[in-house]
């Protein structure tokens, strides 16, 4: 009787499921290492790992569609971009240039492109803020997703040419390497690829289901405390949903290996990614066959925050050679000014 009790508790059974999470978070940070020594970072990060951890949130984000309740939608995907586009990306370049000898490390070009592509891809919540739901945006959001997903392997050979440099530069600071790279191969260069794949399998099982049981923990947790609706759905709601992603990501940039912290850029641009594209156009698709209103400004507000944050983080990933800890203290700023806006006009909702 006392098991099932204290799994009736949120604190309990948040606290288990947030344990788990780190657990899984380890999994596929060990898994996303092992397979992007053998294969390209852009494609490990930014699509396999990124399927595994927007997967549990594109479900929880439909059913709030389904169940007639944008508000909750739009917190979901507004919030969690903003904390993915600076909190956890700020995280990444501030943690993973620390931890290098240079204090700097250089993004692959195919994660640059894909940088680029998460900045253009921020004209679609522009779009939806200036005219609302549309059946032409919700094609446009959802064919742009399926664009990025093909373009992303038809430029792995591109990114395998950078590869083999980074093995040559690897440990010679003299050619912009790092010696935390030059171990990188001898660690896992005799690891097995149904070794990755179990780690993979595995944490991501754990995030399939440990995630659901965590959010609605920190839901619960907040209504018991009191804490005010708007705080809840557009901010502590969407962290949660997020955190596996961020422990992913800081655990592979704390190691200070090159490879390994382009593999957790690469997974929150191509997670944001999702957002941008196939969740607005998922959004925009709803509104237009349930006949959502559109609320003004709170939703126009919301897409304009996403704008600002994905189109800041795809410049800075895109433009700069190398990045360091100053780019992250910027989009550390970015948040804080993005998270008293969202909160701020959002708080005008009956």
């Amino acid at each position: 009787k006392m098991l099932p009790t204290a799994l009736s508790n949120p604190f309990a059974y948040g606290s288990i499921s947030f344990g788990l999470l780190v657990f899984a978070s380890w999994c596929v940070g060990e898994g996303g290492e092992i397979l992007g020594e053998k294969y390209d970072a852009s494609i490990v990060g930014g699509l396999i790992i990124a399927w595994l951890n927007t997967t549990p949130e594109t479900i929880f984000f439909i059913a709030a569609l389904q169940s007639s309740n944008p508000r909750f939608a739009v917190g979901a995907v507004s919030g969690s971009t903003i904390v993915v586009c600076t909190i956890a990306l700020g995280a990444i370049l501030y943690i993973g240039s620390k931890a290098r000898r240079q204090q700097d490390f250089r993004l692959q070009p195919a994660i640059r492109q894909q940088a680029l592509i998460l900045a253009a891809t921020a004209l679609i919540p522009l779009s939806m803020a200036m005219f609302g739901f549309s059946a032409l945006l919700s094609l446009v959001g959802i064919g742009s997703y399926i664009a990025f997903v093909i373009y992303s392997f038809v430029c792995k050979p591109k990114a395998e040419e950078h590869k083999k440099k980074d093995i040559e530069t690897a440990g010679n600071p003299d050619k912009g390497g790092d010696d935390s790279d030059s171990d990188s191969e001898e660690e896992h260069g005799d690891a097995s690829l149904l070794k990755g794949i179990a780690y993979l399998v595995v944490g991501g099982g754990l995030i399939f289901f440990c995630s659901e049981p965590f959010i609605e923990a920190v839901v619960e947790v907040s209504e018991k405390l009191h804490v005010n609706p708007i705080l809840l759905a557009f901010f502590l709601a969407p962290v949660a949903s997020e955190m596996p992603e961020i422990l992913e990501s800081v655990s592979l940039s704390r190691k200070g290996k090159e490879n390994s912290i382009n593999i957790a850029f690469s997974n929150l641009v191509g997670g944001t990614i999702t957002k941008t594209t196939l969740l607005c156009g998922i959004f925009s698709f709803y509104g237009v066959t349930n006949d959502f209103t559109w609320e003004t400004p709170n939703y126009s507000i919301s897409m304009i925050l996403i704008l600002c944050s994905a189109a800041s983080a795809g410049f800075i990933g895109w433009r700069f050679d190398r990045l360091n800890y100053r780019h992250g203290m910027f989009l550390f700023g970015l948040f804080a000014m993005t998270g008293f806006l969202q909160y701020y006009y959002n708080s005008t909702f009956s």
